[in-house]
């Protein structure tokens, strides 16, 4: 069964990274990107299930935090990663309360594929 992954991150070269690993970890995948949280919320309006989200947390519009509550009143993701430079206290508690996984950026392809597998 092929899995979905929404990628959000308004970096391209981000996304990019991202795509690339995920692509090599994960055979058949489908995935979803989109350049800041308005997008993301567009793509996802089409009814496809997510499987996995990989969520910036700065990016214009709205936060990351704001999208991953905005896309939980729409569906049920089974695994969400929040992804920053902004290693606040506050933001990581507040992604933790969220019932998302905090990851420091610049993120790397060890990071990303423990996530996918476990």
């Amino acid at each position: 069964m092929s899995k979905t992954i929404l990628v959000v991150d308004d970096s391209l070269v981000s996304r990019m990274m991202i795509k690339t690993i995920i692509q090599s970890h994960v055979e058949g995948v489908d995935i979803i990107e989109a350049g800041n949280g308005v997008q993301g919320l567009d793509k996802v309006n089409n009814g496809k299930d997510i499987d996995i989200a990989f969520v910036d947390f700065n990016m214009p519009g709205m936060t990351g935090l704001e999208l991953i509550g905005a896309l939980a009143e729409k569906l049920t993701i089974p695994k969400v990663a929040l992804l920053t430079a902004n290693i606040q206290d506050e933001i990581k508690a507040q992604a933790i309360a969220a019932g998302v996984t905090f990851m420091n950026k610049p993120i790397n392809e060890e990071v990303i594929a423990t996530f996918l597998h476990r």
